[in-house]
Parts: structure tokens; C-alpha cells; sequence
């Protein structure tokens, strides 16, 4: 900091050195002018690695997605004006998720304000709708002590990582800089850092503040059933061994054999002429929800239905009670423990187990290549690995996954962008999950998601892990076919499938991706055993007709369907 060649330099480069103090490791730049002052103070720093991404938008997710593997948030640099505008969905999403992300924005001064100055616009509160916190700091100047930088940076980690006392979630730090905005030598006095030499001194490299998180509540648990959503990894690991029952949300994480499957059981027990002995079988006198909403309307509706108490672990903003039928909800941290007269739900446990294993049998007996089918080839492909990630994108792949039990091997983790369930920067946040942790990454998308965020593609690029992106090009919004709208010939096509006719193949050729077209089941599980050993990424394009992924998953819920009439009509 003594070295810094101006006061703009001075002020981030004690920025960038106390991120990386309170545990940052990642930094994704895009590209602009007036944010060259943070930009350089990150690329020079030499503890964090610098990510280049040239659309905001999917920058913010390629950070968002390193905050959601890690738990660390990381900061995402860019300049002003519309830049700032692009990280919306980004912020949007590490709200609704609680995920930890810092978005440090270049700005004009004062004087550059609302005048017809260049790139400049009413951002500062640009973000404040969704961001955790929002700080507009000052242009850079010695009469604002130097803890005032190392304190504000360390309040914006605090409340982004939810070790404030709130929630996690993004915070805007928007950085007001003048001329010189290049690393030019400009005189300023090196004296103003005399009140932070403790910190400058420390051969530890502490941070300036360290602010201790809420300590966890401790809950005895007698309620039989746990319904279960993505949640921090303190809370999933609390779950680990439960001797009671979960029902597994596909993003949780715990998803397997006898806790996935929800939604096959309730299609049994409540459609059609349904099977009364499992509605009964079904009862329970008690929920735990933990986590997040699932992704099953089928499990929600059955919650909202129920007369029991409904505790929820994970309150708080956002608040997840869609059917607002929650008793008493935990806003903090909390342990889960076993009470001592827990037992397992028989009922849910046995259904759940059930149905996973004829959904199994019935996918692996299923022929031809169609969503469900490269989902679960791709996914069994995964087991060889110890450890990795699937995220699975929004629309239909998270929903076959959670619908069919198409559950992660075990030692790997769920990921997917469920919290504002939007398509927005899909392609970039499975590549923060890659360049996070170095461990396989494996996700699904679809082909409209892809169109998208076709920039992120760019992204893919400088991964040095196996990173596997299959898309599943089905030519068209296929998930619409399933909503009312579908029942309207004269608009539905055109304005919500919206064939576009389009290969994803050559367009990631283009961006110099190593490419896989696979027609079959095998050809697919070797295209992602392949992929899987190489230490960059791949694009798997798997080219399906709607019709044929509508019937397998018909034929598989069938499956389910009938194996459950049989256990519980005897």
C-alpha cells in the first residue's frame, strides 16, 4: 500500500489485500475504464485469482457460483453505467439463495453526476432492491482515514456471507473514482496510513475486524418427517445419518435411494383413482422443513394440505412458506439433533423407497436418447469420480431430475440457480463452480438457457477442471407443453416453445470448446467418461425430440406408479 503509485491505487489496494484476508480467493474483472483502479489493485495483488469476464451479466454469475461452492463470496469488478445494471440477476439470485457475493462497481464523483457525463447514471441504490447492502463510497482522497476502506470492506464480507446476524446475499460496494484512474504516479501522502500500521505490520495478515457469526441454535428434533431443500452445508451435515425420514429435494444434496422420489409417490397416492392405503400411509403428525423451496409443486401442495405443525428451518428473508402454513420458524443458524423418541415416518420411507428403485429399473430398461435418459446416463457416468458437482439449470433438467429420482452418486454435491428460478447466466455459474474447488462439474441445461448465455461460453475457456456442460436441445421451450398456455395453437409455438432450429455444437466449436454430439445412451456415457478426464470443459449437445422425452418420463412414472398400487394395495 506504501508503493501505491496514487490515492485511487492506495484505497484498493487496501480493498483487495483485506478481502484477501477475510478468506477471498477469486476475483472476476470485466472490462471498463473508469474501473481500472480496482481492476488493477485485484490483478497485482498475486493471492486472488483474477477471472476476466467481458459481459457483466455473466460474470456476476461466474462470482455468484464460486460464493455458492465456497461459501466465500467472491468480487465481481466492473465499471459503471449499464455495467452495474447487468449484475441484477446475479444479485437477485444470491438474495433468494442466501448466497455470498460481492459486487465492487466503478462510479463517477459528484461532480460527474447527473450532468451528461459519459457512462454515467443514477447507480449507486441501482442494486439496493436486492442486494443485502449498498455503499456509496467516496472518491478516494487522504481526509477519510484509512480503516474507513478496511472496515467498510469488512462489513460488506459480514453481511454478504451472513455473519452479520442476517441473511447472506450480494453487497454493492460503488466506488467513486477520479482522474488518475491508470496506475500513473500521482503524489499523496503515504503518511494518511499511519493509523492502520497494527494492520500493515501484521506478519499474520489478519483482518482490520473480524466479525464473530450467530452461534447456532440447537434444535431437538421428535417431528418424523424432514422435508429438505438446499441448505448450508452446517445444516446438511446435521442431516447426515437422520434417524428419522427425509423427503430429499433434488438440490439438497441428500438425494438417494428412500429419500428422493416425492413427487413419483404423491402422483400415486392423489391422481387418477389414487391409492387411499397410501394417502393414509402418508399422514404425519409433524413437518420439519428445512432449507429452501422445493422444486415439486406435488410436495408443496401435499404440505400446504396437511393440519400438523409445520417448522421451518431457514426463515427469515427470503421467507419460504409459500402456503404460509409455517408454525414457528428459525431465521438463524441451527444444529439439528435426534430426539429421543424420533422415528422414522414408515409410511414416506417405505413409499420413497419404493418408487426410487422401479423409477431406476425403469430408466435403465428406457432405449432411445431423450432428456431423462442422457440425465441419468450422464449422471451414472459421475459415480467413477469420487466427488464433484451436478448443477442442474433451471426448467426442465432440475425437474426430471427431482420428478424421475435421477440423484446425484453419492460424494457429489446438487447445485442450480432455484432461487429466483430463472434461466439468467446458467452456462457461468456452473463455470464458478468449476474454477471454485477444481472437482469435476457436470451440468444440464437447456437449449433455450444456452442461447441465453452463448457469452458465458467464453468463460468455459479458461477452466483448468473437468467441467461438463450437456445441453439438451430439444429445439424449444419444452417445459411450456406442460402449462395451460399449451392448449392455444394460434400463439403457442411461435411465442413460448420458440423453436429456433439452432445446433449448440458448433457454436461452442466456435468459442474453441471440445465438442461431443452423441445419438445413443453409450456414445453419450463415453462422450462424458471422456469428458470427465480432461481438465478443461466440454459441451455435450444432446439432440432430442420433446415428444420422446414426454413419453419416457410417462413410462417411468408409470413405472413408479404401479410398483407403489402394488406395495400398498396388496
Amino acid at each position: 500500500m506504501r508503493g501505491a503509485p496514487n490515492i485511487n491505487l492506495a484505497w484498493t489496494m487496501l480493498a483487495a489485500e483485506e478481502c484477501f484476508r477475510l478468506g477471498v480467493r477469486h476475483a472476476v474483472v470485466s472490462p471498463g475504464s473508469r474501473s481500472a483502479p480496482l481492476a488493477v489493485a485485484f490483478a497485482r495483488h498475486g493471492g486472488i485469482a483474477v477471472h476476466v469476464a467481458h459481459d457483466e451479466r455473466g460474470g456476476a454469475f461466474l462470482a455468484l457460483g464460486v460464493g455458492k461452492s465456497t461459501g466465500v463470496p467472491a468480487v465481481h469488478v466492473t465499471t459503471s453505467g449499464t455495467a452495474v445494471a447487468n449484475t441484477l440477476p446475479a444479485v437477485v439470485e444470491a438474495r433468494m439463495t442466501r448466497a455470498p457475493l460481492l459486487v465492487f462497481a466503478a462510479d463517477r464523483p459528484p461532480e460527474l453526476r447527473d450532468c451528461g457525463a459519459n457512462q454515467a447514471i443514477p447507480q449507486a441504490n441501482l442494486l439496493a432492491g436486492a442486494a443485502r447492502w449498498s455503499v456509496d463510497m467516496p472518491a478516494p482522497s487522504t481526509e477519510a482515514p484509512a480503516e474507513f476502506v478496511l472496515s467498510t470492506v469488512d462489513e460488506a464480507f459480514a453481511r454478504a456471507t451472513g455473519a452479520a446476524g442476517a441473511q447472506g446475499g450480494a453487497v454493492h460496494l460503488n466506488w467513486q473514482f477520479r482522474e488518475p484512474l491508470a496506475p500513473d504516479v500521482a503524489p499523496w501522502d503515504g503518511g494518511w496510513l499511519w493509523s492502520v500500521s497494527r494492520w500493515i505490520e501484521d506478519g499474520a495478515r489478519r483482518p482490520w475486524r473480524e466479525t464473530v457469526p450467530p452461534v447456532p441454535t440447537v434444535l431437538e428434533v421428535e417431528a418424523p418427517l424432514v422435508v429438505a431443500g438446499a441448505m448450508p452445508a452446517a445444516a446438511r451435515a446435521s442431516l447426515a445419518g437422520w434417524k428419522g425420514t427425509v423427503v430429499a429435494d433434488i438440490t439438497s444434496s441428500l438425494a438417494g435411494t428412500g429419500t428422493a422420489g416425492a413427487d413419483l409417490v404423491l402422483r400415486a397416492a392423489f391422481e387418477d383413482d389414487g391409492i387411499p392405503a397410501l394417502v393414509a400411509a402418508l399422514r404425519t403428525d409433524a413437518i420439519l422443513a428445512v432449507g429452501d423451496a422445493v422444486v415439486s409443486k406435488r410436495l408443496g401442495a401435499w404440505i400446504a394440505r396437511q393440519s400438523c405443525a409445520v417448522t421451518a428451518i431457514g426463515g427469515g428473508d427470503p421467507r419460504v412458506d409459500a402456503a404460509h402454513r409455517v408454525r414457528t420458524a428459525y431465521a438463524g443458524p441451527v444444529r439439528l439433533v435426534a430426539g429421543k423418541g424420533l422415528r422414522p415416518h414408515r409410511g414416506w420411507a417405505r413409499a420413497l423407497s419404493v418408487a426410487t428403485r422401479a423409477a431406476a429399473r425403469a430408466i435403465r430398461a428406457e432405449g432411445p436418447l431423450c432428456e431423462p435418459t442422457a440425465i441419468a446416463e450422464a449422471t451414472a457416468a459421475c459415480a467413477k469420480h469420487p466427488e464433484g458437482t451436478i448443477f442442474y439449470g433451471s426448467s426442465m433438467p432440475v425437474r426430471d431430475a427431482d420428478f424421475l429420482a435421477i440423484h446425484p452418486p453419492d460424494g457429489w454435491e446438487a447445485a442450480a440457480n432455484r432461487g429466483a428460478s430463472g434461466i439468467d447466466g446458467l452456462v457461468a455459474s456452473a463455470a464458478g463452480h468449476a474454477v471454485a474447488g477444481g472437482a469435476p462439474v457436470v451440468a444440464f441445461v437447456g437449449d433455450v438457457s444456452a442461447l441465453h448465455d452463448l457469452p458465458s461460453l467464453g468463460l468455459l475457456g479458461a477452466v483448468r477442471s473437468p467441467l461438463v456442460l450437456v445441453v439438451l436441445n430439444n429445439d424449444g421451450g419444452g417445459i411450456f407443453r406442460y402449462l395451460p398456455i399449451a392448449r392455444h395453437d394460434d400463439v403457442f409455438e411461435r411465442l413460448f416453445t420458440t423453436p429456433h432450429g439452432l445446433e449448440i455444437a458448433p457454436i461452442a466449436r466456435a468459442f474453441g470448446l471440445a465438442v461431443e454430439s452423441p445419438a445413443t445412451r453409450r456414445s453419450l456415457a463415453r462422450a462424458v467418461a471422456k469428458a470427465l478426464t480432461r481438465d478443461r470443459a466440454t459441451v455435450i449437445e444432446v439432440r432430442c425430440a420433446r415428444e420422446a422425452s414426454e413419453a419416457c418420463r410417462a413410462r417411468v412414472a408409470k413405472a413408479a406408479v404401479d410398483a407403489l398400487a402394488r406395495e400398498f394395495r396388496g
